[in-house]
């Protein structure tokens, strides 16, 4: 089943909403907008590019954001993505048919009497002749059931007319509920179509959303016969077919990336192996493996053509060309050097040359390997120019401490210097006119309480004094 795909920059201009009422695209109820979409012949590239982009309001392709966003995976072509949109656009928007009103259920029976002992025994062991009545009617339902049916392989264009009649809100509903016939009819009918043009199985999924399961089922119903193309493994492609496959040309020169992605990388399969495809477009235009993260500097971040990308030595600021004053000489002093073929000559002329002339020489070169050599330079030299920065603040911090050290161990000496001495008092010995052992003696002697060791308690150096001048008054 092939369709023609309207490149990007033309579709716009044949889009159904040209002449239609573009408030009715952004209101609430967006049902005038989904009946312009349904007649639009480029709803498709419509859809693909507001997946895309993801505009937060708005109906596009005759979906709104939050029915856009229940849509299936799409393959990473951008021509086999809009074929995919084109068959789910047919089964989008119109409403599920109402179900059908649940019968009350009947009334219970009541009960029958148990049989007797010896009869429920006999069924029990399968000696009873007579068969009962539930057991007849479920054989002739699964003899109904076991009949095969006459199946009808519908024609394009029945399927074509039934897909656009007959829609579903969503081409994939929620985990566990069950689709109407309507909407099995129409899947079934896109399966035949797809079988028809030889599609493969895992191409039908991916523009259908449905499982190999299902496929197969169809595929037996209506009798159809196996496909016979068979899906090409990437890992055989070579790397040539594998980007023009993945790879698609837009705007002045520019490539987008329409193959699987990693996170941020760009995985391109071929000749059995995994490349980046970022690297490997760089590697083949500049002849030498990158450095560094790849990006593009052409403003178009998408953009991977291999002129466009750039990496780490590519990106390194250079420095600024001065250029060298010409000093003219009398004609006297001008003398034209003698034209030889020695080589030593030309090496001596290739050393004396300035490295600004030099690397502008390498960036003018036609060869991408001298132009690689002097992008490398340059980046040397600024590394070399940072270092020699570096170590020269280095060395002027260096010697400034010094000198501030050597400073402040003058001050210190000179503070020692003025600071005054400081004057030193003794403290004088207690003169005791009291022998403590003398006093803990008396004391032990009258029956006064005084502690064996440490200092005597003055009321007990009170007592003895006053004992000792009473005694002194006595003998006078």
């Amino acid at each position: 089943m092939t369709a023609v795909v309207v490149p990007e920059e033309e579709w716009r201009a044949l889009a159904a909403c040209n002449v239609a009422d573009e408030a009715a695209f952004f209101k609430a109820a967006p049902d005038v907008a989904k009946q312009t979409c349904r007649r639009c012949p480029v709803r498709g590239e419509c859809l693909y590019d507001a997946i895309q982009a993801d505009p937060p309001i708005g109906v596009w392709g005759g979906l709104t954001r939050k029915e856009r966003r229940r849509l299936p995976e799409l393959p990473s072509s951008r021509t086999e993505a809009v074929a995919s949109l084109r068959l789910l656009a047919a089964v989008a928007d119109t409403p599920t048919p109402a179900p059908a009103p649940v019968k009350p259920r009947p009334a219970r029976a009541k009960a029958k009497p148990a049989a007797p002992k010896r009869a429920r025994r006999a069924v029990a062991s399968g000696k009873s002749s007579t068969p009962k009545p539930k057991a007849k009617a479920r054989r002739k339902k699964t003899a109904a059931a076991a009949a095969p049916a006459q199946a009808t392989v519908p024609t394009s264009a029945d399927a074509t007319t039934a897909s656009v009649q007959v829609q579903v809100p969503a081409p994939r509903l929620p985990f566990g509920t069950r689709y109407t016939p309507e909407q099995r009819a129409v899947y079934e009918r896109l399966i035949v179509e797809q079988l028809r043009a030889g599609a493969t199985y895992s191409q039908i999924i991916e523009r259908i959303g449905v499982t190999a399961p299902t496929i197969v089922r169809v595929r037996r119903k209506y009798g159809l016969p196996r496909s016979t193309n068979k899906p090409v493994n990437p890992n055989t492609r070579s790397v040539a077919e594998a980007l023009a496959v993945t790879t698609e040309p837009y705007g002045d020169g520019h490539t987008r990336w329409t193959g699987p992605l990693a996170r941020r990388s760009l995985l391109l399969h071929a000749e059995g192996r995994r490349f980046n495809a970022r690297r490997l477009l760089f590697e083949q235009h500049h002849g030498r493996p990158p450095v560094g993260p790849v990006r593009s500097n052409c403003g178009e971040q998408q953009c991977i053509t291999g002129a466009h990308l750039t990496d780490s030595i590519l990106r390194s600021p250079t420095p600024k060309r001065t250029r060298a004053r010409r000093t003219t000489k009398p004609a006297a002093e001008r003398t034209t050097p003698p034209m030889t073929s020695q080589p030593s000559n030309a090496t001596a002329t290739a050393e004396a040359l300035p490295v600004d002339q030099l690397l502008e020489w390498g960036d003018a070169h036609t060869d991408p390997e001298v132009q690689d050599q002097a992008a490398r330079a340059r980046a040397a030299l600024v590394g070399l120019r940072r270092r020699h920065a570096a170590d020269a603040e280095l060395t002027a911090s260096t010697s400034e401490a010094e000198q501030l050290e050597k400073r402040l161990a003058e001050l210190r000496a000179r503070e020692a210097e003025l600071t005054p001495a400081k004057k030193t008092t003794k403290k004088k010995a207690v003169q005791r006119d009291y022998e403590p052992a003398a006093v803990r003696a008396w004391a032990k002697e009258n029956g006064v309480d005084c502690p064996a060791s440490g200092r005597v308690p003055k009321k007990v150096v009170d007592a003895w004094r006053k004992a000792v001048q009473d005694a002194g008054a006595g003998t006078s």
